[in-house]
């Protein structure tokens, strides 16, 4: 019988969702459930941990869009790593790959999807209203 355990680390902004065992038609719900339960309207900024999955089904690719589709209504793209050979292929067959933002580790996955501050304006830009006089 196969398990999958989930378990969620929030850090800042960015929710890291870590997943791993089995992700089939027997346990892909859970995914969603786990997510309804614990994700509110405002987390946009979510990156899959896939470093304990070992098996990603197509049941397990329909719950991942649901999440993608969550996350579209607010331009949000999650970012992922960790990814086994069998997770790495279902997603590069199913195309879904080019869906997720795909990080070589934890600190480059939550450097894609956190937001940056906006730049604040110089001295010039305050006093003549967004640009250098002339």
């Amino acid at each position: 019988m196969s398990t999958l355990q989930l378990g969620l680390e929030r850090e800042g902004p960015v929710v890291v969702v870590v997943m791993a065992g089995q992700m089939d038609g027997t346990t892909a719900t859970l995914f969603t459930a786990f997510l309804d339960e614990h994700l509110t309207d405002d987390d946009r900024c979510v990156v899959l941990d896939t470093t304990g999955l070992t098996f990603l089904s197509s049941a397990g690719l329909r719950e991942l869009m649901l999440l993608l589709r969550r996350l579209a209504r607010h331009q949000a793209k999650p970012a992922i790593f960790g990814m086994a050979p069998p997770v790495a292929l279902a997603l590069g067959i199913s195309g879904f790959e080019s869906l997720l933002t795909r990080a070589q580790d934890r600190a480059s996955a939550l450097h894609a999807v956190t937001p940056t501050a906006p730049e604040k304006p110089g001295i010039l830009s305050r006093l003549f209203g967004g640009g250098a006089p002339s």
